[in-house]
């Protein structure tokens, strides 16, 4: 073997060596700064977003306490499950600067091993769930590994070469007996015949979720995800691993990306390659950029907004005729370019400003 080569290949097993024994030590620091995080939760809950943040739970919550239409409740579970997607996206591509066009790896990868389980080996959803997450997590690293090779457009269409390669594979019918080919898995046991408990218990997960990942971007290893995003050869410089971290960031992004997948599949009962498809990926990016970017509780707002809102207003015209069923999509698209244009911090931003100055407003200050 040329010795290039073989120099190559031992960097690489020792960086490999050298991210998995710094796991262990992330995780530590991590935890210890748990009490910490709380503290600061507990004093964030009574500051205006706090409250607000507070108030508009409550609000789902009691959503289905006032109907119990199964086509809204429906909706408000599709919007939490996406709104994780979001989230997860958020923390890679707006607190890591690593922009992914094939996030939907993740999402039905958990999607795909949840199901399987509750299918095949009778496992109830929660655990299942949580075994697509943590599979989700091995492909996070799997795919993060040669795409951090890659900088810029060539990581987003690197990702996004991974989730056409996983469409292609599991659409594959020589693999019917073990993905399913086009059918995928369906006819999946409900974790619930009443909406309202599957709608409880993923907004529970949904909340658990966001309260990770905000302790998550507010503790040190989220100060080095932005100095990472905001100037990658500095952070070199000051002796950051920004490989360890990124790969860091990859499988904290996988695993929630894996839950909302495995969560997308208690609730549609049945999941297809299409999971795969960089449409989904599309889905996270424009719910992020609609709520803000790098602000994780954006994610709720843009979920909100697209599949409460647009998604619905303009459903009713599928009825003209098949080439409407494409104008959400390209409604989404354009709403995509103008907020990139004119509202790059998202609506998240704005609308909190001018709240909390008609709030002030109204108690004189």
């Amino acid at each position: 073997m040329p010795k290039k080569i073989r120099s190559k290949v031992s960097n690489t097993v020792s960086g490999t060596k050298n991210f998995f024994l710094g796991i262990p030590r992330a995780t530590r620091n991590l935890y210890k700064e748990i009490p910490h995080q709380v503290k600061s939760f507990k004093e964030w809950i009574f500051t205006f977003r706090g409250s607000l943040t507070i108030l508009c739970l409550i609000g789902t919550i009691l959503v289905p306490l006032i109907t119990m239409d199964d086509y809204i409740m429906t909706i408000l579970i599709s919007f939490l499950v996406f709104s994780i997607f979001a989230a997860s996206w958020d923390l890679l591509a707006g607190y890591t600067g690593q922009v992914s066009f094939g996030h939907s790896v993740f999402f039905g990868i958990g999607a795909y091993v949840a199901a399987a389980f509750v299918k095949m080996a009778g496992l109830p959803w929660f655990f299942s769930m949580i075994i697509g997450a943590v599979a989700a997590i091995l492909v996070g690293l799997i795919i993060g590994i040669p795409c951090l090779r890659l900088k810029g457009p060539y990581l987003a269409l690197g990702t996004q070469a991974f989730s056409l390669i996983l469409f292609n594979l599991f659409m594959s019918g020589e693999l019917k007996d073990i993905l399913g080919s086009t059918e995928g898995i369906s006819a999946l046991p409900a974790m619930s015949e009443a909406h309202i408990v599957t709608f409880f218990f993923i907004l529970i997960i949904m909340v658990i979720s966001f309260i990770i990942l905000t302790i998550i971007v507010k503790s040190n290893i989220g100060t080095i995800f932005k100095a990472i995003r905001d100037d990658e050869t500095a952070a070199d410089a000051s002796g950051i691993n920004t490989t360890k971290y990124k790969l860091i960031a990859f499988m904290i992004s996988g695993f929630f990306a894996g839950i909302a997948g495995g969560l997308f599949a208690l609730n549609s009962r049945a999941v297809n390659p299409s999971v795969f498809l960089a449409l989904y990926s599309f889905y996270a990016i424009v719910m992020v950029a609609l709520g803000g970017i790098a602000t994780i509780s954006g994610s709720v707002v843009g979920a909100f907004i697209y599949w409460v809102i647009l998604t619905e207003l303009f459903k009713p015209m599928g009825a003209l005729g098949t080439i409407f069923l494409y104008f959400p999509t390209l409604i989404s698209a354009l709403i995509l370019i103008i907020m990139i244009r004119f509202a790059d911090q998202g609506i998240l931003k704005p609308a909190l400003e001018h709240i909390r100055e008609f709030y002030d407003f109204l108690l004189g200050r």
